[in-house]
């Protein structure tokens, strides 16, 4: 544009260029455009993306032992439970606390079978 016209404006027209990568690396172009910013910088990145793989693996490691253990806890402390309050209804029973048996019962099932629905309605939901 003319600087001399009084009425006109300069117009100012700014490029920007960006590069987006996905995944732990990016491409070695770009690794070398960081290696110019600062020697260390490739080094630094690799290290960086070998530190969340390894934390990566852990967690799924641990998400996997989890979600196999905890079942298998429940279903074993369950048992122990419920046999747990069978033994005590019976030896209440013998004892002639018809009363304290039948507590012993409810009190030992009702966690079971309320868990149970939970498990039912959340599956329904699913």
């Amino acid at each position: 544009m003319d600087n001399q016209s009084p009425g006109l404006q300069r117009e100012l027209i700014a490029a920007f260029q960006g590069e987006i990568f996905q995944g732990p690396l990016p491409d070695p172009e770009m690794l070398e455009k960081y290696k110019n910013a600062d020697p260390s910088f490739p080094e630094r990145i690799v290290k960086m993306a070998e530190e969340h793989n390894a934390a990566d693996v852990g967690i799924k490691k641990s998400i996997s032992f989890s979600s196999t253990v905890i079942p298998i806890a429940g279903q074993v402390f369950t048992f122990f439970l419920g046999a747990g309050s069978l033994f005590t209804c019976i030896y209440l029973a013998e004892k002639g606390y018809a009363g304290s048996a039948i507590a012993a019962v409810v009190a030992g099932f009702a966690p079971i079978i309320i868990n149970a629905l939970k498990g039912f309605r959340q599956n329904e939901k699913r």
